[in-house]
């Protein structure tokens, strides 16, 4: 499923990054053409018909004809961009002659005018020009040989634009070559950027099935002890209870270790898939420590443990009083549980300017330091033979860090073998 998805997201982000490269790509030839052919045309547009054909013989009027002779092309003003003039009668035939304008009769041909108003290119022979016609022009021309008039029609301006298209050509090669290997690095960008979509994916996946495969052997276990002691109550059925107390008890102890694993296991799987919502409202912070230290007092004094408190008055929070006790009595088992007789077990709350601090300190066996950067894990135990031994389930504290994340807190250990840990958590007021 995860190479799929890698392929899938692959092209997908492949796709997009084209996409984004091709629109560049257009973007940088059109508004190179529009630049490149911006002077052009206004060079040829700033042309006014009559100015143009004045240009040839200032007697030329709508009524007086001119020789044909001097109606020949022609370069206008002083542009740094030569234009030429082309004159083309009202049976579309161009004047003057081929043989006199340069151009062939193909060629010519092509420069027939189409459009007006707006300028246009035309490909002549291995030549490029932008091409202006202003029609309706109603001029005569009349030919000193053999005394013909030509009326005009149409005025058509050249400028010789294959630098340009030459520069256009270059670009678009460029922009090809760029574009092919711009593909090749897209592709490579989108498979590193679905390799990296995928991780928190690929953790979370890794995450559930050791989840999955820790809680079944977890449950395993305590099944296997049932069904242990169930099949020895049956083969003395005419035994009294009072004889196989002790079966009844191991039943009764391992059905309660279940049932608070299942409970764990659940309130983990709502919390991950955020079914599990905070009843915030206003607390006493304090109290709630209070409380939680008085009922592990009686616990204490079983084991010979001194239980300090030194708590803060008065600290008022927005919380959710059922998970800060559920939170204290996980942090409070561990410390008592893990602490030897004759070991001591301090709980400091203190009230800071926009914070609440609760620190739970223990001098009892300690984590090792490469046990340590786990404590948070689920199901993570560094002893395992003490852990079951004293009833723990490995998801203690993976359910007091998220109650301490949710309350948008921070919860960290320090701790040190045969010395001691220290739990500290810090919860905004």
């Amino acid at each position: 499923m995860i190479n799929r998805t890698r392929t899938q997201l692959t092209i997908r982000n492949a796709a997009v990054l084209s996409v984004i490269l091709i629109g560049l790509n257009l973007t940088v030839y059109i508004v190179m053409k529009q630049m490149l052919f911006a002077q052009v045309d206004r060079a040829i547009g700033n042309v006014n018909a009559t100015t143009a054909v004045a240009a040839v013989s200032p007697q030329i009027s709508a009524t007086q004809g001119v020789p044909l002779e001097r109606a020949v092309t022609f370069r206008i003003g002083q542009m740094d961009r030569p234009v030429i003039q082309l004159l083309w009668t009202d049976e579309n035939e161009p004047l003057p002659l081929p043989s006199r304008t340069g151009f062939t009769e193909e060629q010519l041909e092509r420069f027939k005018p189409t459009k007006f108003e707006e300028p246009y290119t035309v490909k002549a022979g291995d030549q490029y020009f932008r091409v202006l016609n202003i029609g309706d022009i109603g001029l005569s021309i009349a030919s000193g040989i053999d005394g013909t008039t030509y009326t005009i029609k149409t005025q058509q301006y050249l400028s010789n634009v294959s630098a340009e298209i030459g520069m256009l050509e270059r670009l678009r090669l460029i922009l090809l070559l760029g574009g092919a290997a711009g593909l090749m690095v897209a592709i490579g960008a989108g498979f590193y950027l679905a390799n990296r979509a995928l991780i928190p994916i690929r953790l979370s996946l890794e995450r559930q099935q050791q989840f999955v495969s820790d809680a079944s052997h977890e449950l395993r276990t305590p099944l296997s002890v049932i069904q242990a002691h169930a099949e020895l109550l049956l083969r003395h059925p005419d035994h009294t209870i009072e004889q196989d107390s002790k079966h009844v008890s191991t039943v009764l102890q391992e059905s309660r270790r279940m049932s608070k694993l299942v409970g764990g296991l659940l309130t983990l799987a709502r919390s991950d898939s955020d079914q599990l919502e905070l009843e915030r409202k206003p607390v006493q912070l304090d109290r709630i420590v209070q409380e939680s230290v008085n009922k592990m007092t009686m616990l204490a004094e079983i084991k010979d443990i001194i239980l300090n408190s030194e708590i803060d008055a008065s600290i008022p929070m927005i919380a959710d009083e059922e998970r800060l006790h559920q939170l204290l009595a996980t942090l409070l088992d561990n410390a008592i549980k893990y602490t030897p007789e004759g070991g001591v077990v301090r709980v400091v709350c203190r009230r800071m300017t926009h914070t609440a601090r609760l620190e739970i300190e223990d001098t009892g066996i300690g984590i090792s330091p490469e046990d340590l950067p786990h404590v948070f894990d689920r199901f993570y135990r560094g002893d395992k033979a003490r852990a079951r031994r004293e009833g723990g389930t490995g998801l203690g504290l993976a359910i007091a860090s998220w109650i301490v994340e949710r309350h948008g807190g921070k919860i960290k250990v320090d701790s040190k073998l045969s010395v001691g840990t220290l739990v500290s958590v810090t919860l905004p007021l």
